[in-house]
């Protein structure tokens, strides 16, 4: 499995598949083939459908800058993975380069004929099942299971934590309502003032809410944000955090020691599951990051690793089968709400696994992983981030008459 910099990314939102992973893959191009001064995108599946909602086009014309660029937005031509596209380059109307690469969930691309880094797989176990052998053999924690392997990787969640809480410092500021392309008011600073305002206790969980609005609205203007494990579920880890440090009182070494148990679930997520909305829909980006939060959530309760194996159970079952249905292709509706909600279950998913002694009786991770994969490959596409069906569908019959 791979460090864990390479499952919490930097980037601007709103999709860490259809922005993030496309401009890493212009930034692969252009440096291999610096000649081209002329390029032709093609996008397909997911990134064809729900692109312009997406920014993919800004993002790859932020890379291309000043050379020539048609971005093609191909809905008809099916290809194996809904995230794929073409890049081909020209020189004086000569082709002189040509890559098929695709964007595979979390900010991670794949381009066809590279060989993928090996510095990247630091961890040796394949999942969840092999991890906790080690760390019962070792008489170790998960986190110090990451220090063991991932020592860079650990460091680095000092700045993953530092990004997410100023998101949720900018975001709880802004209050201005969202006016295209879906008339929206934003929400995290009516919601924290609403809290204020009807006096709930100065704990209550539901401040979670707040915090997760102010991500996932911070998300959607484009935004620097962190892929937890994707952009479309960015506002569920830090709102859980950010809760336990401002209202729960745990210092920021403690926080960074949860996003370490969190990553761990993440990855077995991306090694062994899916963590993409077109190829899983919302059950592989807002389910795994409540299975995420809800493990690194049991960790500062001082649960166990069966404990945490627990919450993380509790976190991602109820959501499977979940839709991905943007309205519009846009990471607004429901998709900023769900963050909001599923921050919440995630504390209660660890809280309940807590109270349960951590045990779980008939199925263990590995075993959900597996059905989240299988169920996300069952859901019809129109459920996996095209916005053909459900919600999306619902809007466009109701208002795009």
């Amino acid at each position: 499995m791979e460090t864990l910099s390479e499952l919490y990314r930097f980037g601007k939102g709103p999709s860490s598949s259809h922005t993030i992973g496309p401009f890493r893959i212009m930034k692969f191009f252009i440096s291999k083939y610096k000649d081209v001064d002329e390029i032709k995108v093609i996008l397909y599946g997911s990134l064809a459908l729900t692109g312009k909602g997406h920014h993919t086009d800004q993002a790859i014309l932020s890379v291309t800058n000043k050379i020539k660029t048609n971005i093609i937005f191909d809905i008809k031509t099916k290809c194996n993975h809904p995230n794929t596209m073409d890049v081909i380059g020209f020189k004086k109307k000569k082709k002189i380069a040509e890559i098929r690469a695709y964007s595979v969930g979390g900010g991670a691309i794949k381009i066809e004929g590279e060989k993928e880094p090996k510095n990247l797989n630091v961890y040796p176990q394949k999942n969840f099942e092999e991890i906790k052998k080690w760390c019962l053999s070792k008489k170790k924690n998960l986190v110090e299971y990451v220090k063991y392997f991932d020592p860079n990787g650990f460091k680095y969640l000092s700045t993953v934590w530092n990004v997410m809480q100023s998101g949720i410092l900018k975001g709880l500021k802004e209050k201005e309502s969202f006016k295209k392309p879906i008339k929206l008011h934003r929400k995290a600073h009516l919601f924290l003032e609403n809290l204020k305002k009807k006096k709930y206790d100065k704990n209550s969980v539901y401040y979670t809410m707040a915090y997760a609005y102010a991500v996932s609205e911070i998300n959607v203007i484009g935004g620097e944000v962190v892929t937890a494990p994707t952009l479309g579920s960015t506002g569920i880890i830090p709102a859980v955090f950010y809760y336990a440090k401002k209202h729960k009182g745990f210092k920021d070494n403690k926080i960074i020691e949860a996003l370490a148990v969190a990553g761990v679930i993440g990855n077995i997520f991306k090694t062994n599951g899916l963590v993409a909305g077109a190829t899983g829909g919302c059950q592989a980006e807002i389910g795994v990051a409540c299975s995420m939060a809800a493990a690194g959530y049991a960790y500062l309760l001082g649960g166990n690793i069966n404990a945490i194996e627990t919450a993380a159970i509790i976190g991602i079952e109820h959501h499977l089968g979940l839709t991905c249905d943007p309205v519009l292709g846009y990471v607004f509706c429901p998709c900023i709400e769900r963050n909001a909600s599923v921050s919440v279950r995630a504390i209660d998913a660890a809280n309940q696994s807590i109270l349960t002694n951590g045990i779980h009786d008939v199925f263990n991770l590995d075993d959900i992983v597996k059905v989240e994969k299988k169920t996300g490959e069952d859901l019809k596409p129109e459920y996996r981030e095209t916005s053909l069906g459900g919600l999306a569908k619902l809007y466009t019959d109701k208002y795009k008459k």
